[in-house]
């Protein structure tokens, strides 16, 4: 017995020696910068097994520098890290049975340069590093302080274009949001933005879940975890002093006390265009056709003002608030004449004096809660956002109807139209992030999204019963998995959507949409990547589109919108490679799109309730069903960014009411363009050149034409101080803006907009400064919609 008990002691011995002999470790540690010590985001830390130099695993670095090895087996490893333009660094560790959880030193990572002729080169161009959700350009110091505000930056990263007034396409469409350290923000705050505080550019070209299902991409600006202590800011301003005059301006200050900072950034512009217009009519059924033309003047202005705070309670607790206020007004002042034929003979004269004055108020607070836990990655959010939006439009005209080539007046006719529309908006926004260990994590939220609008339409100030109110509720939940191992990475999110409408004349208030959405990612190495991107997206009818009731414009034609009408909804996959060579990014991608109940117009010939002459009837229905076929390329070859798209596409044969639409195929192409180059060795001298062309944007019954646009110009830094010269359609005068012919079996039309461009030549002054100490940033994130429709030239 004693000898049996000796040897089951003994086995257990054994068993546990083992257990102890194989017992896994930590390993922890942070990556920073070598010259200002800030974390790293997105660097690749291999762990590499000595000395067969055997990688057994590999992870991503954390928003804060930071990485987490879990289980590591006894052994002598080295870790490896590596980050696009900057030199591969690392550190020994030993793992024994006794280590306990091993804390790395920080590993430090310097910048890559070159010396040549002892001139010492570093990375002047910015480099993309694919992740399975998004691609993070590093922004390198040299091209930081030859930027002056957040547009500079944007403008040299592949995938994104911004013209000469700032306006900005991301992979060719402007259907995105801006945020700044995961917030949203107006693009008037990138003037506010100092370059040497930016650290990183994420573009997000396929929105998972998470995200509304309309928008189509999203561009986040990861601000480095260090900020001033105390005051800084900057202000700024542009003139084109030419042939009316356009101005704006910009200020913004920030002011930090330890844990608490406050902020305000203000934004106002003034545009002043002469503009023309041309619309030649053709009523083939009834052999008559309408030519009209003016030429007048558009003033446009607004503004924008963002104030709040930012408050770090500790850290694992963030709370913030931000305050946006934006008026915008439009007037536009247009003397037309038309002529009336019959069989190609001219019979009537129509003079016609319109304004037009768009007047709107938008308001929206937002308020952001972020707790996160000791695991890396984990983290709860909570979000609410309020939204006000007011917007009156009034058209005063007066048309004076004379037989042609004559004094003699047949009537006369003037009205004074009011276009009011009110929208409002409460949100509620949950969202909680799970890692799975370090190569994987789960996130779900919850969303509450009720609004309420109001078209109203009236004449001549006079009381009407043609108020059209909407109101939608919206419950949304979402949920997926994204997982990285080695050169594989995957994400899977669906969100589904529940809306239950109530509003005048709809027949069907509930609807169910399901949004999902994949990436696959492989990594052939650290300079070639390819990925795999599915996913499928919805777009609401607006309130004009759905109102029910006549509208009578100023040439009697008549439009009505549709409260039937449906979502419609997008399916895209796409194939991307990317490849990083020296300084350089070229990213070229396939695609196919199919797309279904788009919103369109069905154009008839009626007769007039009001003059009882054949006018136009226009009616908003779900017309439009096909699929697109394309490709393209994003790229950044030495000096110049490059986004060009081609495509071609069909639409399917509709039948409606009241007529059918024979199915058609479309091709078309487009392209834009910023090139740079500094003509000195401390890059304070920049020369640019900006190009933009789209090919014909075709409908089922319309195609547009839009005019290129080009120029070209220079900056210069003097210390604080940035001072550029832009120059737009140089030598050119009254160019055609936008062209759009429209056909049906009713009648043809051209619509022709232009506006003068003689000496449209742009100068604009920056100072920013920045003083005090360091203190750490806090991450938060506000996502919050506009309905601000005005636009400058261009966007």
């Amino acid at each position: 017995m004693i000898g049996i008990k000796k040897m089951k002691n003994f086995i257990v011995s054994i068993f546990l020696l083992i257990s102890v002999s194989t017992q896994a470790q930590n390993i922890k540690g942070k990556v920073c910068l070598e010259k200002d010590k800030t974390p790293v985001q997105f660097a690749s830390v291999g762990l590499v097994h000595l000395p067969d130099s055997v990688m057994t695993t590999g992870v991503i670095t954390l928003t804060d520098g930071g990485y987490l090895f879990e289980k590591v087996k006894p052994g002598n490893y080295f870790m490896k890290v590596s980050f696009v333009g900057y030199k591969a660094g690392g550190k020994s560790v030993s793992v024994t049975e006794s280590s306990g959880e091993i804390a790395v030193d920080t590993i430090y990572l310097a910048e890559i340069t070159t010396s040549l002729n002892e001139v010492t080169v570093s990375a002047e161009r910015i480099k993309g590093k694919e992740m399975v959700d998004r691609t993070v350009y590093a922004i390198p110091e040299v091209i930081a302080k030859s930027s002056s505000n957040g547009y500079d930056i944007l403008k040299k990263i592949p995938q994104v274009n911004v013209d000469f007034q700032n306006n900005i396409t991301l992979n060719g469409s402007s259907n995105f949001i801006i945020q700044v350290d995961g917030r949203q923000r107006d693009r008037e705050y990138l003037n506010k933005l100092l370059p040497s505080d930016i650290q990183s550019i994420e573009v997000i070209s396929n929105p998972s879940g998470k995200y509304e299902g309309n928008i189509d991409g999203v561009i986040n600006i990861v601000l480095k975890k260090e900020a001033r202590y105390g005051l800084n800011g900057n202000v700024g301003g542009s003139l084109k002093p030419f042939n009316r005059t356009t101005t704006s301006a910009t200020g913004s200050l920030d002011y930090a006390m330890g844990k608490l900072t406050f902020y305000v950034t203000a934004f106002t512009f003034q545009q002043n265009l002469s503009v023309n217009s041309t619309n030649v009519t053709n009523f083939t059924a009834i052999d008559s056709s309408a030519n009209t033309a003016g030429k007048g003047g558009m003033k446009m202005s607004m503004s924008s003002v963002n104030t709040g705070f930012d408050y770090y309670i500790n850290d694992k607790n963030n709370l913030s608030f931000n305050l946006t206020l934006k008026p915008t007004r439009q007037d536009i002042d247009m003397p037309n004449e038309s002529i009336l034929s019959k069989s190609n003979i001219p019979l009537n004269t129509i003079l016609s004096q319109t304004t037009n004055k768009t007047h709107s108020d938008e308001t929206s607070a937002s308020l952001f809660y972020k707790k996160t836990f000791k695991k890396p990655v984990q983290e709860f959010t909570a979000e609410t956002n309020l939204y006000w939006f007011k917007s009156n439009t009034g058209d005063d005209f007066t048309n004076s109807r004379y037989i042609y080539s004559t004094d003699t007046q047949i009537s006369t006719y003037s009205r004074l139209e009011d276009d009011i529309s009110d929208r409002n908006y409460f949100q509620i926004k949950l969202n909680y992030v799970q890692p799975l260990g370090m190569s994987a994590k789960i996130e779900a939220g919850y969303q509450l999204y009720n609004q309420q609008m109001s078209y109203l339409f009236n004449i001549n100030k006079e009381s009407s019963s043609n108020l059209f109110d909407y109101n939608e509720f919206r419950n949304s939940v979402y949920g997926g998995l994204t997982w990285n191992v080695k050169k594989i990475g995957m994400q899977a999110m669906l969100r589904v959507e529940h809306s239950h409408i109530k509003a005048d004349s709809v027949t069907e208030p509930n609807y169910t949409c399901y949004l999902p959405s994949a990436n696959f990612q492989y990594k052939f190495s650290a300079s070639h990547n390819l990925k795999l991107t599915y996913n499928r997206r919805i777009n609401r009818p607006t309130i004009y589109d759905m109102d029910p009731y006549f509208k009578v414009g100023q040439n009697y034609d008549i439009t009505q919108g549709n409260p039937n009408l449906k979502p419609d909804y997008r399916d895209r996959l796409q194939l991307t490679y990317t490849w990083n060579f020296g300084s350089n990014y070229f990213s070229p991608y396939v695609y196919k799109e199919y797309y279904t109940d788009k919103v369109g117009k069905e154009y008839q010939i009626i007769v007039s309730p009001i003059t009882g002459s054949l006018t136009t009837f226009t009616k908003s229905f779900n017309l439009l069903s096909g699929y697109e076929t394309g490709g393209g390329v994003n790229t950044m070859l030495w000096y110049i960014n490059i986004n060009a798209r081609i495509y071609k596409g069909h639409i399917n044969e509709y039948t409606g009411q009241s007529m059918s639409i024979p199915a058609l195929d479309y091709f078309s192409y487009s392209i834009t363009s910023y090139a740079f180059k500094q003509l000195d060795k401390k890059k304070t001298a920049t020369v640019f050149l900006f190009m933009s062309f789209n090919g014909v944007n075709r409908n089922a019954q319309s195609r547009t034409y839009s005019l290129p646009f080009y120029g070209f110009g220079g900056q210069k830094q003097i210390k604080d101080h940035s001072f550029s010269v832009f120059w737009l359609l140089p030598f050119s005068r009254n160019i055609t803006f936008q062209k759009t012919i429209t056909e049906t079996p009713a009648y043809d039309s051209r619509n022709i907009i232009g506006f003068d461009v003689s000496n449209f030549i742009q100068f604009s002054y920056s100072y920013k400064f920045n003083k005090g100490k360091n203190v750490k940033k806090i991450d938060h994130k506000i996502e919050v919609e506009s309905d601000s429709k005005s636009q400058a030239i261009g966007k």
